[in-house]
């Protein structure tokens, strides 16, 4: 039995693994935690299958560059291992569980049961870094006769298949949907082939050939897709001569369209575990085409996650259009969204409009608050999904669509489609994938990061210098809820911007329903009732003179209670030290 079969028979997910297979067979985890062995580990290793348990994976083995390999989760077949001295070979298969890497296999046999010539690893590598070898980058890698010998899933992508698939089988045919590869041709010519089109899975790709030789001797051939669409590459070519055109004073980057991505995943400021859990699920999932749904509270930041999302996607170079289904009156919802022809209601645009779904044509179209959306809309919207075509107002003639749709909400759809207000059909249609955003309340560890961002970018608008918070303005900022999440902190550091008078911001700068909540008496001032003698003046002085008499009896009362302790009076009142010496000499308190 071949190698790749036995790999395919064997049932990792169970206590057993095939223990008539002759060769040695590994499970392991998304760690690399070994989680099942064959008998076979202790004739090559001298270890039980139950010592190998829980060992990472480059513990018994000597891994070397087949580590890296692994890392990125390439598919390849026999690559060289050394063991003990002696000369074995491996080939490996990544897991996936819910279209998650989920660890792997890995089948080691013995030298005597090599089938195939194989590139020397060494030199593969140092090949592979040459032509910019990136965990994300599209690659395969063939030997001499033409058989796939490392692949990896974003290559497998553009055909549609798994790199497991492909992994063993000569490369003629490995390719559904396409024209044949030209790696054998690369190989007999000994030229490299570099940006050329080549129909694959169904679309015009960009792609590079590279012949591998060893002392003169051909080894193998790379291929390398630089552009999965080759629409990719006009959209890119375009924004050169756009700015080409531009007089040299004025060139700027050509990316602020409002159907281009404004964020990428850098632009989302945590370190809480749970926010670089988020990052990395963006990274993998932003190369499938699945809808996916982001659901979280008002102002965490979903809008954020669409544009990374996109950003981090094959489609990065394609429109992204944002779509607020809140935002839209009912009546105009569909025109907005499917567009119109030339008359097709009165008032419609000479000419007619694309809708929002046909600018979005081979990118993403973001639908924010689809809660929103009225039935009647979404039963047009689950047909424009299903089909992956629309049909404008006034028109009979439909268009095809290639789109990635990203969805939003602040509410349950769940309950939504409970109570009959959300159709199930498009909620699950919507649901592919979802991600739910938390609200900064449970990763308080972020705010102090976010708060940084906040003050660098303010200071650039405001034209300050404001070098951070005192530390009581810090715990406040820390303990308070923030109901409204990053957007409620954002408007209480540019509130604070325009209270502060620097160099740091204190806590008699933030906003009052903040400092309220922590006790400050200042902050009170708005809660507690005035004076009977401030009352009686209602009327007969003027409102700026009725508050400075408040703020002159809390200044004295709060000296008296201190017995004239200017630093604990500060305290209690919420505000600097400075900033109370400015209010005594304001009113000549002594």
């Amino acid at each position: 039995m071949k190698i790749s079969e036995q790999i395919k028979k064997a049932d990792f997910s169970l206590a057993g693994i095939n223990n008539s297979a002759d060769c040695l067979l590994l499970s392991f985890d998304r760690q690399h935690r070994i989680t099942n062995s064959n008998e076979e580990s202790f004739r090559l290793l001298g270890l039980r299958p139950e010592q190998l348990l829980g060992q990472k994976l480059n513990q018994p083995l000597k891994l070397g560059y087949l580590q890296t390999l692994i890392m990125q989760n390439y598919c390849f077949k026999g690559q060289p291992l050394l063991i003990d001295g002696r000369q074995h070979f491996c080939d490996f298969s990544p897991l996936e569980k819910a279209n998650q890497p989920d660890g792997g296999i890995l089948a080691i046999y013995r030298e005597e049961q090599r089938t195939m010539q194989t590139a020397d690893l060494p030199d593969l590598l140092s090949t592979l870094k040459q032509h910019s070898f990136f965990h994300d980058d599209s690659l395969i890698l063939v030997n001499p006769e033409g058989i796939i010998t490392l692949v990896n899933q974003p290559f497998a992508d553009s055909l549609g298949v798994r790199a497991s698939q492909m992994i063993g089988k000569h490369v003629h045919k490995a390719y559904p949907n396409s024209n044949p590869s030209r790696l054998p041709v690369v190989m007999d010519t000994g030229q490299s082939e570099v940006a050329e089109p080549h129909l694959l899975g169904g679309h015009n790709a960009i792609v590079s050939r590279y012949p591998l030789l060893k002392e003169g001797q051909m080894i193998g051939a790379l291929g390398k897709i630089l552009f999965h669409d080759i629409r990719e590459l006009s959209r890119l070519a375009d924004k050169f001569q756009a700015y080409i055109k531009q007089p040299e004073k004025t060139k700027k980057p050509t990316n602020n369209s409002s159907h281009e991505f404004k964020y990428d995943c850098n632009s989302i400021i945590g370190q809480s575990p749970v926010m670089k859990d988020l990052k990395e699920k963006i990274l993998r999932i932003a190369q499938r085409p699945s809808n996916v749904l982001l659901a979280g509270e008002s102002g965490t930041g979903k809008e954020l996650f669409a544009h990374a999302i996109h950003a981090a996607s094959k489609r990065r170079f394609a429109p992204f259009v944002r779509v607020n289904c809140a935002a839209i009156p009912e009546q105009l919802m569909e025109a907005e969204l499917f567009g119109y022809v030339d008359g097709a209601f009165t008032g419609a645009r000479k000419g007619g409009q694309a809708g929002k779904f046909e600018q979005a044509h081979t990118g993403t179209i973001f639908l924010d608050e689809i809660s929103e959306m009225p039935q009647h809309m979404q039963a047009k919207l689950l047909r424009v999904l299903q089909e992956k075509e629309v049909t404008p107002l006034g028109s009979t003639q439909t268009r095809r669509l290639d789109i990635r749709v990203l969805a939003a909400t602040n509410v349950t759809l769940e309950q939504q489609v409970a109570e009959g207000k959300f159709r199930t059909d498009l909620y699950y249609r919507l649901n592919v994938i979802a991600l739910e955003i938390p609200p900064l309340r449970e990763r308080r560890e972020d705010i102090y990061f976010i708060t940084k961002h906040l003050i660098d970018n303010f200071n650039a608008e405001f034209e300050l210098d404001i070098q951070g918070l005192t530390d009581e303005a810090w715990g406040m900022l820390k303990q308070y809820n923030y109901p409204g999440n990053i957007r409620e902190l954002r408007n209480a550091v540019e509130s604070a911007f325009n209270m502060t008078s620097g160099p740091l911001i204190d806590a008699a700068d933030l906003p009052q329903y903040i400092r309220q909540k922590f006790g400050s008496p200042l902050a009170q001032t708005g809660q507690a009732d005035p004076p009977p003698e401030l009352l009686s003046n209602i009327g007969q002085l003027p409102l700026q003179d009725i508050m400075e008499g408040l703020e002159q009896k809390l200044l004295r009362a709060t000296l008296e209670k201190t017995g004239g302790n200017k630093l604990n009076a500060a305290r209690l009142l919420g505000i600097s030290r400075p900033g109370l010496y400015k209010k005594l000499q304001k009113f000549s308190i002594d």
